[in-house]
């Protein structure tokens, strides 16, 4: 979250919001952005609560997407008033209906009303071939092109969008008035021809790079056997999607409440990374962590590496990236 504090400068300098305004964060994903605006004296700023959206607590973004209705909209500014800005940090990507968000957001606002979109980057992933990409409850997956040219239909405005770089794939940030503006120019004939061929890429890379991995796993199994670090989504997706689950070991991991469970799907059992250090330890350690812990956790197991182990990442962008994931 390194690019909150500029994004909070861009919020302060938008036009009409003043330290006295409303500004509302409409999920726990947009805290810390509302924390940043206190510290610079915004004081008039609302987390919305889970039950003020008629959902149980612990729900997460996919049912707070789903409880957005115009209907809905309607009694928040009853109850909270009408927001000059309203921060949706990584939900429309969850949304089943782009459309309903948006009108729901429309209809809570007035025309002076500015709303902040923050949704991950799908463009680099797509042309890596990062299958690890694909969520399983992300619905929509954008770039800087289609998600600025999201809004104009439903009548707002895109003021801008800031592209914030991260390792594993960056954040765009649109900022949205609830105002009609002008109409956009007809996207030209290169510009919609470059966007589907982020889906042709994404669709025809699949069965080579299955391929390759299964093949360099085969080798690998006969050379000590191979093992995954990090049981989470990204590693799930990597070995359901892939099918690789008669190529792995084991899933390595030292959360406390996932050891000795299956990860979902493959069934493969989550270990502790004991298993690196012992006498029939694997050849291969794929890492599927966070790309910014990597360096860690080799260092923290420079054992194994001392072995005859080797580590590599199933990041395309990472400088350890496994071989089969490259073109």
């Amino acid at each position: 979250e390194a690019h909150l504090d500029d994004m909070v400068n861009r919020i302060t300098r938008m036009d009409g919001v003043t330290k006295e305004c409303l500004i509302v964060g409409l999920s726990y994903k947009d805290e810390p952005v509302l924390s940043k605006l206190e510290c610079k004296g915004y004081i008039n700023t609302h987390q919305v609560k889970l039950k003020e959206l008629g959902i149980n607590p612990g729900a997460g973004m996919e049912t707070i997407q789903h409880a957005l209705t115009p209907k809905l909209a309607v009694k928040l500014k009853e109850n909270i008033g009408v927001p000059k800005v309203i921060i949706v940090r990584h939900l429309l990507e969850h949304s089943e209906s782009v459309a309903r968000t948006l009108e729901t957001l429309s209809t809570w606002g007035d025309e002076n009303s500015y709303f902040i979109f923050e949704v991950p980057d799908s463009e680099q992933t797509f042309q890596d071939l990062d299958y690890g990409t694909v969520w399983e409850e992300h619905i929509c997956y954008f770039t800087e092109h289609t998600l600025g040219r999201s809004f104009e239909p439903f009548d707002l405005t895109l003021l801008s969008i800031a592209r914030y770089p991260y390792t594993l794939e960056d954040c765009l940030v649109a900022f949205v008035s609830n105002r009609k503006g002008k109409q956009l120019p007809s996207v030209l004939e290169e510009i919609h021809k470059k966007e589907l061929l982020l889906g042709e890429i994404l669709r025809d890379g699949y069965v080579p790079m299955k391929r390759r991995c299964h093949l360099a796993l085969n080798k690998t199994q006969e050379n000590g056997g191979v093992v995954i670090f990090g049981a989470g989504h990204r590693a799930t997706t990597f070995i359901n999607l892939l099918q690789l689950e008669s190529k792995i070991s084991c899933i390595i991991d030292d959360d406390p409440k996932k050891t000795g469970l299956l990860l979902p799907g493959s069934q493969l059992p989550i270990v502790s990374s004991e298993r690196l250090h012992k006498e029939n330890r694997p050849a291969l350690c794929i890492l599927a962590v966070s790309p910014d812990s990597e360096q860690k956790i080799i260092e923290r197991n420079r054992s194994f590496l001392n072995a005859g182990g080797f580590f590599t990442s199933i990041y395309p962008r990472s400088a350890d990236a496994w071989g089969p994931l490259k073109p």
